[in-house]
């Protein structure tokens, strides 16, 4: 039987963990895959891996990156569109009636604009779970820095964590430590900082963001990969991070765990939101409670481990987006993985892209 032939555009294929999400898609025994890798630089490290690459304007000039796109899609033609950011699975569904209007119809990871637009929003994110008493620990906003501080004068709490509302990963992520005399960079290559209030002011900008303040929780932190049809989980794994640094914005091992409660904790949320779709979520157990910490439409950076442990997210969604009839997986718990570079061969010299520079970051994490 001839395998059915799909091309796959996917973002960020500068990302660290590339390797195993394009490795998932690939060697299928029911469908062959074009792979269209597209980054904000022809430098990035993923490209030597992809059929095709193409260099596009940063996202937050909205117009720019959908033209790029509209453009790739003219001489591609790509089937599926996996954004592996946030703010692109937003901005795609986003200009969706624009993509319509010009006769251009791809697939992507979710269908749900207001549902990508309220995980991308912390305010709106936090007040829904709030609402629907789905625990995500306390939380307060702040729109100025004098709210901020007369907050915290006389808080005997020693540690905070401040967040920009909108956004993911750990840009405009700090540690508020009150006792701290020093700033230390928790991350080399983001600003991400632990310091006390009166160094954190310069960072802070309030006319472009609000931020949230929550308890610095310590605990554990699971990643759960999911993907959901009308408010009921199909695909589900639950990935335990191995890392010294919790703020690192990808994770360097997983253990794979079974756990009733983070399960019935995500269903929750999945069933309230009725999605449908990729999601990803970020839990964290503090002391007997599972709080919810993040969401999104969209796979986790580190989805490639659920591949390994015997639940392939990627290639399953395709069959999901491309009628094709879904495999049955089953999950290998209680079983540590480790991410590392791929040896790929690379059949092109053009790309003379240096690998090196990303393997320092296991070595200068600090434990968080």
């Amino acid at each position: 039987m001839r395998k059915k032939q799909i091309t796959i555009c996917v973002t960020c294929v500068g990302g660290f963990l590339i390797y195993d999400f394009i490795s998932s898609l690939r060697s299928q025994d029911d469908f062959d895959c074009k792979i269209i890798g597209i980054d904000q630089s022809y430098s990035s490290k993923g490209n030597i891996i992809c059929d095709k690459f193409y260099k596009v304007s940063n996202q937050k000039n909205e117009r720019k990156y959908i033209s790029d796109i509209l453009k790739i899609y003219k001489k591609e033609k790509f089937d599926i569109f996996f954004p592996l950011s946030d703010y692109e699975a937003l901005l795609i569904l986003k200009y969706k009636k624009f993509f319509s209007s010009k006769k251009i119809n791809f697939k992507s990871g979710s269908d749900q604009f207001e549902i990508s637009s309220l995980f991308y929003d912390k305010k709106k994110f936090l007040t829904f779970c709030n609402k629907k008493k789905i625990p995500t620990g306390e939380c307060i906003f702040f729109n100025s820095y004098k709210k901020l501080s007369l907050f915290l004068k006389n808080k005997k709490k020693k540690r905070f964590i401040l967040k920009a509302l909108t956004g993911s990963g750990t840009r405009n992520v700090f540690l508020i430590n009150q006792k701290s005399t020093k700033q230390t960079k928790i991350l080399e290559s983001r600003d991400c900082y632990e310091l006390n209030l009166k160094d954190l002011k310069k960072y802070l900008n309030f006319k472009k963001y609000e931020y949230v303040l929550m308890p610095y929780y310590n605990g554990e932190i699971y990643d759960i990969d999911c993907i959901a049809l009308n408010g009921v989980i199909k695909e589900f794994a639950i990935r335990k991070r191995q890392i010294k640094n919790r703020f690192l914005y990808y994770s360097t091992g997983h253990l794979t765990i079974k756990n009733n409660k983070i399960r019935s904790l995500i269903q929750k949320i999945v069933k309230e939101t009725n999605l449908t779709g990729i999601c990803d979520f970020d839990v964290i157990q503090y002391k007997k409670r599972y709080i919810l910490l993040e969401a999104s439409c969209r796979f986790s950076g580190s989805v490639g481990v659920s591949t390994l442990s015997g639940v392939n997210f990627p290639a399953q969604m395709v069959r999901y987006l491309m009628n094709l009839k879904p495999k049955k997986y089953k999950l290998t718990i209680n079983k540590s993985f480790r991410s590392f570079l791929m040896l790929q061969e690379i059949k092109s010299n053009k790309s003379r892209i240096q690998l090196d520079d990303y393997i320092p970051h296991y070595s200068k994490q600090l434990s968080y």
